[in-house]
């Protein structure tokens, strides 16, 4: 996406968080966001709907009202409105994604991930989650589970930017590159 896209999104998510927090509704937004990032990750047809320049704004704010107008808050839905009316159905994916960003960091949450070669017990991925918290501090991680046995044992752990690679597969390439310097 365009970073003047990226710009205008975050700026729409912005002041979505605004005025969600202004009506103390801010959870309840937050949970019309997770719904429409879902069916639109769900529905690709609805984002090239979204996308084409050859459907009218009213009819994709029909299609908008048609899906989402009974199932979501009127706040929420005059977000949908707005951006129609100003012809940026697009971008929409991006501003439920800033906006989930802005909400995180309002909230102090912390978004990781964990792979590992087998399902987490609840133990581990509370552990996890304070191995987090001690990295970043924040009220709450959300931790997403992944599980790869091609990594043999181990784990990797992403926050944000930073990963931490303990997996067993990372060390044995690891010592498998030293011993194939130490023999030249």
């Amino acid at each position: 996406m365009h970073i003047s896209n990226l710009k205008v999104a975050s700026q729409y998510a912005k002041s979505f968080l605004k005025q969600a927090k202004e009506a103390e509704i801010v959870e309840h937004v937050y949970r019309d966001v997770l719904f429409l990032k879902k069916v639109v990750e769900d529905n690709k047809n609805l984002v090239q709907v979204l996308k084409s320049p050859i459907i009218t704004n009213q009819k994709k704010l029909s299609i908008l009202e048609a899906l989402f107008k009974a199932r979501i808050h009127k706040l929420t839905f005059n977000l949908l409105r707005v951006v129609s009316h100003a012809k940026r159905e697009a971008i929409l994916p991006a501003i439920m994604e800033a906006f989930l960003e802005q909400y995180y960091a309002y909230k102090k949450i912390i978004l990781a991930s964990v792979t590992t070669a087998f399902q987490l017990s609840d133990d581990l991925i509370d552990y996890f989650k304070e191995l987090v918290k001690s990295m970043k501090p924040c009220k709450e991680v959300i931790l997403t589970e992944y599980t790869n046995p091609s990594i043999q044992g181990g784990f990797i752990l992403r926050v944000a930017d930073q990963q931490l690679d303990n997996s067993l597969a990372n060390k044995l390439y690891e010592l498998n590159k030293q011993f194939s310097i130490a023999q030249y």
